[in-house]
């Protein structure tokens, strides 16, 4: 029971400084029951996908200034690094008209 008792008061002092900005937001319902975590798992998720949304990785560097052709197609390249070459060099190209 001690244990249970310890391990209890370590997750509380991880996890109400988070916690306590959305109890701020919503009343306890009854005055017992906390739905605040709720929206605290909601939003987490949401950040957490969007985070994982991002370009991650970038181009090796030895790639060129200039888009090669092969550079798109590369075996040696993963999706993310393709997607983000497309979005740099279509960005300079845009620019570049101007």
């Amino acid at each position: 029971m001690n244990g249970l008792v310890i391990c209890s008061a370590k997750c509380s002092t991880l996890c109400d400084p988070y916690l306590n900005i959305f109890r701020g937001l919503i009343p306890p319902l009854g005055g017992t029951l906390d739905l605040s975590p709720i929206l605290a798992f909601l939003v987490l998720n949401a950040f957490t996908s969007t985070a994982a949304a991002l370009p991650a990785e970038l181009p090796p560097t030895g790639i060129s200034q200039e888009l090669p052709t092969s550079c798109t197609t590369a075996s040696n390249l993963s999706t993310s690094q393709q997607k983000w070459i497309r979005r740099l060099y279509g960005s300079r190209r845009r620019s570049g008209d101007n």
